[in-house]
């Protein structure tokens, strides 16, 4: 998917220069890209991935009784539950991509909103607002071990609690006004649907720059845990980032085995003497 669908239409304007910064259009094809997708509509709002802040946490939930006799507590295991939240700070590179970013925070903000059945005229919810998210291999479902896939195919599935909007003040906003030509003011209006909806020639401020976050909380599409030295799904044994599997015995430790170091105690001499040409002990 292109960052902008629109985009591919239009990265260049009337004017022969570009509406997106070649730069950031570099960075979407080595992923630097969030994608947040309503899955019941399949609709996704897209945003360059320029992140202030990234927190994936994870918290194991346990009940603890205090036992008569025990100074320690007994803890029974209730289950492990995960949230992710992301703050962007989006700039735009010009006034075309400053709308498409406001129309992709509409997108967002509309993901937060459920589905509708019209039945006999009356409209009841068909589905609820579950989306899935997809950043590079930070965020994305385990099932799926290649990377650069869409949200569609590896996004991470679950809810988002709350997204939170602030026009950047200090940048400012790009704003028509009726004095511009009627190519400038298309710039603003993007696309309507017809005649009957009209065409803004003011009172339209498009933010310079978006400060976007969000927060998901997640639902995995496979089992979590471990059966001996292995993950119980081995196709998603590379959770939760990707970078290696979790099953084997690489990372088994023994109580009969040395401390522990990561070289196994037998490289240090070595690499000293290479650095040192031999003349050091240990």
């Amino acid at each position: 998917m292109g960052f902008y669908k629109n985009f591919g239409k239009s990265a260049t304007g009337g004017d022969g220069k570009p509406n997106i910064d070649p730069v950031l259009a570099a960075f979407e094809e080595a992923g630097y890209l969030i994608e947040i997708l309503h899955i019941a509509s399949g609709k996704a709002a897209v945003f360059p991935a320029w992140i202030t802040d990234f927190t994936d946490s994870y918290t194991s939930d346990w009940n603890a009784e205090t036992v008569f006799g025990r100074n320690d507590k007994i803890g029974n295991f209730q289950g492990t539950t995960r949230s992710i939240s992301v703050s962007l700070k989006i700039p735009s590179y010009s006034v075309v991509e400053a709308r498409e970013n406001m129309h992709q925070l509409e997108h967002l903000i509309a993901n937060l909103y459920p589905s509708y059945k019209k039945d006999a005229g009356v409209y009841t919810m068909s589905g609820s607002p579950m989306v899935k998210v997809k950043f590079a291999n930070l965020i994305k479902n385990a099932n799926e071990r290649m990377n650069a896939v869409n949200a569609a195919k590896g996004g991470l599935s679950g809810w988002i609690d709350n997204v939170s909007f602030s026009p950047d003040l200090e940048a400012g906003f790009h704003h028509m006004s009726p004095n511009m030509s009627k190519a400038d003011q298309s710039d603003y209006n993007g696309v309507f649907e017809g005649p009957k909806d009209g065409f803004n020639s003011s009172h339209t401020f498009l933010p310079k720059v978006l400060d976007i976050s969000f927060n998901l909380s997640v639902v995995h599409e496979h089992k979590l845990g471990w059966e001996n030295q292995s993950w119980l799904a081995n196709k998603t044994d590379s959770f939760p980032y990707g970078t290696e599997t979790l099953s084997g015995g690489q990372h088994a430790l023994s109580k009969d085995a040395t401390a522990t170091t990561r070289t196994g105690g037998s490289v240090a001499k070595g690499l000293i003497d290479k650095v040192f040409k031999g003349k050091a002990s240990i």
